[in-house]
């Protein structure tokens, strides 16, 4: 099917890209084609009710009441039907910055709008026969019974489908030399939050399938993989039983198959619920002897290392995670006495910080400093202050936030986004546009951040430095940060270890 239509709709869209009043959306040639199949997907999804799109629009009804954000409050007693100018116009807001390198768009944008008007036509226009067959539907109505087949689906959609295969060229072209392809496949499938309202591959797919509300909780959970040291215990034909040596606590995994690991041996894995039963998920590497490797120094060096992840299937190291997480925000404010601190440049933070270090250490009894001493070979009896260079030599202003559940963040050029904020959207430069930019773009900047800043100054610049307009829809602030601080919304962990 696309075969025949393709050429034919790079055509349409090369032609209204010659009425552009901008040159802000040109695309070379080979972008026109590629985006060309992305709308004939998108078409096939809406017309052959695969489900990709409708998942996403009940998504945003959740979040934010309505199916289509910035682009009309359709109300769901009457729902959008059919390829509807306003559904490719969000498609093309979401993907044009995937061409752009991360262009800036309104979602007024005219020239955007001509496209919209002129793919939806072209599309409306394909026969329904064209979509009576649709591969993708009936490969997704598979059966759902092991994880293995709801694990291929999420590749497939992953890093095939319309909605993320040009979000995982672009994460892939990044990451690809920190793991192996099957690692940084494994990486944006399970966790990578995406522009499509801060939403996952697993959570669309979550969405798509019919299953049920355990299931679909179970999927979409994936991001919290157990990732850990594993001994083999015991290995059958279809199955085998393995220890996480990290918690002692034991898991059934099932393999439907030949399992190439053999008792005794240690894995380095990561491991995914569903249905009762534990599945691989990702690469595994593996020690051939589990009894040579020291179980408590790797213990420990997780616990220092990936407290985060080890919280995810320790409640009991979760719980002692968050109580010490408290006792040092209480302490914190305690020295402060406010959350939000600013400081001229890096070096003068490091001498606050500090004197905060000796303050929390002051507050322990002698027998604890003297255990913590030994413990970590500390030889002056206090921790050593280790930034990096380039934040002590930062000038620019520091804005530190004390979140109760992050700890602290910290926003170099906080006078220059100070200075934006206080500006009220007027004459904002496009330094101060890109700086306000940033501070939503920072996956370190948490939600919390964010809205103690608009506390502090107001949300005019924010909506100018988007391009949101003067009055734009109320959910305007939660949808801007769900699409770039998407991992807030998921369940999160604190930073502090407890070794």
């Amino acid at each position: 099917m696309k075969q025949q239509y393709s050429p034919k709709l790079q055509q349409v869209l090369l032609d209204v890209q010659r009425q552009f009043a901008y040159d802000t959306l040109r695309l070379e040639d080979y972008a026109l084609g590629e985006l060309a199949e992305v709308l004939l997907d998108f078409a096939e999804d809406v017309r052959a009710n695969i489900g990709l799109w409708a998942a996403y629009e009940r998504y945003n009804v959740d979040f934010f009441g309505t199916p289509l954000p910035f682009m009309g409050e359709a109300p769901m007693s009457e729902p959008i039907q059919g390829i509807h100018p306003a559904r490719v116009r969000h498609l093309l807001w979401i993907t044009y910055p995937e061409f752009l390198e991360g262009a800036l768009l309104s979602p007024a944008h005219r020239d955007m709008t001509r496209v919209a008007d002129a793919a939806a036509t072209f599309l409306s226009e394909i026969p329904e026969s064209a979509w009576e067959r649709s591969e993708w539907k009936s490969y997704l109505q598979t059966s759902n019974r092991y994880g293995w087949e709801v694990k291929r689906k999420l590749v497939r959609v992953g890093c095939q489908s319309y909605m993320f295969r040009l979000p995982f060229g672009h994460y892939r072209a990044e990451h690809g030399r920190e793991g192996s392809e099957i690692e940084v496949t494994d990486d944006f499938i399970c966790q990578e939050c995406t522009r499509w309202s801060g939403l996952g591959v697993i959570d669309i797919l979550a969405g798509v399938l019919d299953i049920s509300e355990d299931d679909r909780k179970d999927l979409r959970s994936w991001y919290e993989r157990h990732a850990s040291f594993y001994e083999v215990l015991a290995v059958g034909r279809d199955a085998m039983r393995v220890l996480n040596v990290i918690t002692d606590q034991p898991y059934q995994i099932r393999t439907g198959g030949r399992v190439p690991f053999k008792r005794r041996q240690m894995l380095f894995g990561s491991l995914v619920p569903w249905r009762g039963d534990w599945y691989w998920s990702g690469a595994q590497r593996s020690w051939d002897d589990a009894r040579r490797m020291n179980v408590e120094e790797l213990r420990a060096d997780m616990k220092r290392r990936s407290s985060q992840i080890v919280c995810r299937f320790s409640k009991e190291y979760e719980a002692q995670v968050r109580r010490l997480t408290a006792t040092y925000h209480d302490r914190m404010m305690a020295y402060f006495g406010k959350d939000l601190i600013r400081y001229p440049d890096g070096l003068t933070m490091a001498a606050d910080w500090q004197k905060e270090m000796e303050y929390l250490w002051g507050l322990e009894s002698k027998e604890t400093v003297d255990d913590m001493v030994k413990e970590h070979g500390l030889v002056n009896r206090r921790p050593s202050m280790n930034l990096p260079k380039k934040l002590l030599e930062d000038d620019s202003g520091l804005g530190v936030f004390i979140n109760p559940d992050e700890g602290k963040e910290i926003f170099p050029h906080f006078d220059l986004l100070s200075g934006a904020l206080q500006r009220k959207g007027r004459d904002l430069t496009d330094e101060e546009a890109s700086c306000i930019r940033g501070f939503f773009e920072s996956p370190a900047i948490s939600p919390r951040f964010v809205r103690r800043m608009i506390q502090e100054h107001g949300d005019e610049s924010i909506k100018t430095a988007f391009l949101l307009g003067n009055q734009p829809p109320a959910y305007w602030l939660d949808f801007v940060l769900r699409t770039h601080k998407g991992m807030y919304y998921r369940k999160r962990y604190p930073s502090l270890s407890a070794v």
